[in-house]
């Protein structure tokens, strides 16, 4: 009985890793197409932009420090912002110098800090059930070893960078931004 159990547990966690590798290695190619050849055009970052909802924006005031961004309403004239703390945050479309597309970074780094956490856990309740339960402790060093295995595999796997979206005509990224892909 319990090395079936172990069994349909390794199953499971097989499959939720294969699962998992095959989704990350699939490339959304929707909103690709329109950045590349039109960078310029405002039309263009609000149609994608407001499909995003979250955004960076450098403005002319500030223009080595991206803000984010997470959109409010996209009109041809402003962008608007809201925030947390306080209330929205407008932007006129002369005051923005770029806007950029955030990368997948973020969720990245969350994914591996959650599957870490439950490979602390699996860890943990190995050592505690190897003097109690030796079946139990090998089942959880199995799981143990698939989140480690699937941490790599995450961190392994290409991430998409920031991109940019809209650069307004005449201005330049400077210092740091001007590593933000075109």
């Amino acid at each position: 009985m319990p090395q079936r159990t172990i069994r349909s547990i390794l199953t499971l966690f097989t499959l939720a890793l294969v699962s998992a590798t095959i989704a990350l290695a699939q490339s959304s190619t929707s909103s690709e197409a329109p950045l590349t050849p039109t960078r310029n055009n405002w039309q263009i970052a609000q149609s994608v932009g407001s499909s995003k909802g979250k955004l960076f924006v450098v403005t002319l005031d500030q223009p080595s420090r991206r803000q984010t961004c997470h959109i409010q309403s996209f009109t041809v004239d402003k962008l608007v912002c809201s925030r947390a703390i306080g209330g929205p945050r407008t932007y006129l479309q002369q005051q923005i110098v770029a806007l950029i597309l955030p990368g997948d970074g973020d969720l990245k780094l969350r994914l591996v800090l959650g599957i870490n956490g439950g490979l602390a856990v699996a860890i943990w309740g190995t050592v505690v059930l190897a003097a109690t339960c030796p079946p139990c402790a090998v089942a959880t060093g199995i799981v143990a070893f698939a989140l480690f295995s699937a941490a790599g595999a995450i961190l392994y796997g290409d991430d998409q960078p920031d991109r940019l979206l809209y650069l307004a005509p005449g201005q330049q990224l400077t210092g740091k931004l001007s590593f933000v892909q075109s």
